[in-house]
């Protein structure tokens, strides 16, 4: 879209000057450059003109002034184009590293709660007394398999919560 509206200043800018009209620079209120060879609408408060001469007998402007201006309007766009697509790519930057810690911050926080929650599993199977069924290598086997799985959690939080 930028390719698209520079590419338009181009051909308003060489055009009006053969039809010897001014030209209108200003900001709309979404914050998007305009060129046009009529005045800016009545809310536009701030704007430039840039006043085109052409010679009467080849039909091109005249004096060094007005292709100065046309030039430094150019140059303008070009920089301000050049800034808003740095100060995007910033921002973009800026919210991919806000998601990344976010996101980094909820897995720290999700793991937390299901090793406090698997740890507990571990007290639960400790205080259950032994009984003729239930006897200490089972209870053993089934603190391994919890132990188990606090260790995969540790070591690879995104697999263990694929699985879960």
């Amino acid at each position: 879209m930028q390719k698209a509206a520079i590419s338009a200043l181009f051909i308003v800018l060489w055009v009006c000057p053969i039809l010897a009209a001014d030209i209108y620079n200003w900001t709309d209120k979404n914050g998007i450059k305009r060129f046009s060879d009529q005045p800016p609408p009545p809310d536009v408060k701030q704007y430039k003109t840039i006043q085109v001469q052409p010679d009467k007998s080849s039909g091109q402007e005249t004096g060094v002034d007005n292709r100065t201006g046309y030039d430094s309007m150019v140059e303008n766009v070009k920089g301000e184009t050049l800034q808003r697509e740095q100060e995007k790519l910033q921002e973009e930057a800026s919210r991919a590293a806000e998601e990344k810690r976010k996101a980094e911050s909820f897995t720290k926080a999700r793991v937390e709660a299901e090793r406090q929650r698997l740890n507990e599993k571990i007290d639960a199977v400790n205080k259950r007394p032994l009984s003729r069924t239930y006897d200490q290598s089972f209870k053993q086997a089934r603190i391994n398999e919890i132990q188990k799985q606090i260790d995969k959690l540790n070591n690879s939080p995104e697999e263990y919560f694929q699985n879960q």
